[in-house]
């Protein structure tokens, strides 16, 4: 440890250390107040035995110049470097949480939604990264935040390669986790932004299958190992894996940069497009089901796959069935018709779904400033009965929320603890995403608490219902991921509705 560093030092006449959070190859992280500004900040101290090797010290500051330059919702915010004696220190947002290596040393592995998730936010990281001319270079599962308020963070840019800067690599010193090296990165030749998409498909192989794509006794192996073969695919190792996802890993974790995405934004996307096997996770990627379909639009579907001969027998059938409509149509338009066809008052029919009393409505945006609202005062607009009132996000300069956060969205407040069947939200916004929380006593205040979605829509055309398979709940959140395809990016939900059935 430095001998300048310890509880109550006082860093660059503002920071104060309080206790010590971590150590790394080459820093220890401090938490510490900030008392000029007054909040909390964490501040990464390089370590005494490396502060005296130039290349080594340039590269510690290289990290805060750029990764201070990336501004990212996923990405860790520098606000300041200072020196430490003869050591140099930086200064960066305090992220509440554990990394993504704690968490699957606990968990093992994580569900397909989850790597999806966690995966998209990274990607979307990386892209704002390699768009400013960063390469991360030692993308890995320890250099993945998962905070309390249900953000994912990219942190840790201190060997980071910037590309209009002198490369600071030693000599034959291999930069990166082994695990997660790309075979460029083994072989000695130039990097670009696809060796980071590779790592990343490695950080997302062993999301899923609890392991790292290449296992073997010693690091030069390992290293090794990937120059010379593929690993074998997720869906080896994962029972029910949809192929999409091995379809989407391996293509990242391809030998040859040149077969792996060209971007991240392409990989996020690709991610975003995996439609899972689990019916409360649906890819509402469909054409727009409003618009009903037309007579030959039916009747090539019914005969895409039958003989030629059939297909006019297919036809003939719909003519006739549509004749039998329109004179049935005719015949109740009379009185005659009307008591012909009036159901039986004796007759039982299926009831509709039993809905569930709703106690109230409020807005939710954590990572909003001030109160974590939005648009609160119109909140209760979304249960109030009235498909002409409604509840709305603030309009955002891209479907994104103008990468300044993850999401915003209601929540629900039953009367009393209740199994919930379905929940229907309408809505007369095209192309937005939505993921679906419940709590079963006490409503959560930060994303984090609410756990994973119980269910989850994307590219929704207007209205949506979900099968929520009778979680029990006294709360719901309803989380919107994705703003849609409107010009001034917003959601607009008329009315929510939940039943128990």
């Amino acid at each position: 440890m430095n001998g300048d560093v310890s509880v109550g030092a006082l860093l660059g006449g503002r920071y104060r250390l309080r206790f010590h959070l971590a150590s790394g190859g080459m820093a220890e992280v401090w938490c510490a107040d900030d008392e000029i500004l007054g909040r909390a900040v964490a501040v990464k101290i390089l370590h005494a035995h490396v502060a005296g090797d130039p290349a080594l010290r340039a590269r510690f500051h290289t990290e805060a110049v750029a990764a201070a330059r990336l501004v990212h919702p996923s990405i860790v915010a520098i606000f300041d470097t200072c020196e430490v004696g003869a050591s140099e220190a930086i200064v960066m947002e305090l992220v509440r949480g554990r990394t993504l290596r704690e968490y699957l040393d606990e968990r093992g592995h994580l569900e397909p939604v989850e790597m999806i998730h966690i995966g998209a936010e990274v990607a979307s990281a990386l892209s704002c990264a390699h768009r400013a001319g960063v390469i991360h270079r030692d993308v890995k599962p320890a250099n993945i935040l998962l905070s309390d308020d249900g953000r994912v963070l990219v942190t840790d840019f201190g060997i980071a390669k910037v590309l209009d800067e002198p490369d600071l690599t030693r000599t034959n010193q291999l930069i990166g986790t082994v695990k997660y090296l790309a075979p460029e990165q083994v072989s000695g030749v130039a990097v670009d932004a696809r060796t980071d998409i590779y790592a990343l498909g490695a950080v997302l192989y062993e999301i899923l299958c609890g392991s790292a794509p290449f296992v073997a006794d010693n690091t030069a192996a390992v290293a090794l190992a990937r120059v010379q073969r593929d690993p074998m695919p997720p869906s080896f190792s994962v029972d029910d894996l949809p192929p999409a996802v091995d379809t989407v890993i391996m293509r990242a974790l391809a030998r040859d940069p040149d077969d792996r995405y060209a971007s991240a934004d392409d990989l996020r996307a690709a991610l975003l497009s995996i439609r899972l096997d689990d019916d409360r996770t649906i890819a509402m990627d469909t054409p727009d089901r409003r618009r009903p379909r037309l007579p030959d639009e039916v009747a090539d579907d019914l005969g895409r796959d039958a003989p030629r001969g059939s297909r006019s027998t297919v036809l003939v059938s719909l003519i006739v069935v549509t004749v039998l409509v329109l004179v049935a149509l005719l015949i109740s338009s009379t009185g005659v018709g009307r008591e012909l066809f009036a159901p039986d008052p004796t007759t039982t029919t299926s009831a509709p779904p039993a809905s569930i009393a709703l106690g109230g409505a409020r807005s939710f945006d954590p990572a909003g400033s001030g109160e974590p609202t939005e648009n609160e005062p119109a909140a209760r607009n979304a249960i109030d009965g009235d498909a002409l009132t409604r509840w709305q996000t603030e309009d955002y300069s891209t479907r994104s929320f103008g990468n300044l956060k993850s999401g915003v969205g209601l929540i629900i407040e039953l009367s009393g603890g209740h199994p919930i069947g379905h929940i229907t939200i309408s809505s007369p916004t095209i192309g937005w995403s939505v993921q679906i929380h419940t709590a079963a006593d006490r409503t959560p205040t930060t994303l984090a608490d609410w756990g994973a979605p119980v269910a989850s829509a994307r590219n929704i055309q207007g209205d949506v219902t979900l099968p929520l398979d009778g979680v029990q709940a006294t709360s719901v959140l309803v989380w919107i991921t994705d703003l849609g395809d409107a010009p001034n990016p917003h959601v607009a939900i008329s009315e929510v509705g939940l039943s128990r059935r």
